[in-house]
């Protein structure tokens, strides 16, 4: 992976995951922060790859995973975690 390389985990409920690496999207924090948003406001995510359109509503999802982290994430971000099982 590149140093503008990013991956993305989707964890559903049943247990099952989706994994995706794709390029960096946007080079303007702003721009990827509205993108964010609407992502959460659609409560869906579309994702091309391998020559596939893939739409991922978020019914059955538990959480969405993403690395690395921005360097704006939004609003109401708990920094520095670690996640505990």
């Amino acid at each position: 992976m590149t140093q503008d390389s990013r991956g993305l985990r989707i964890h559903f409920v049943d247990g099952s995951t989706l994994a995706f690496t794709f390029p960096k999207q946007k080079d303007n924090e702003i721009a990827a922060e509205l993108a964010r948003e609407a992502i959460l406001k659609e409560r869906m995510i579309a994702i091309e790859a391998d020559g596939a359109l893939h739409y991922v509503p978020f019914d059955n999802v538990k959480y969405i995973s993403v690395h690395p982290v921005p360097e704006k994430p939004g609003k109401h971000v708990i920094r520095g975690a670690t996640r505990r099982d």
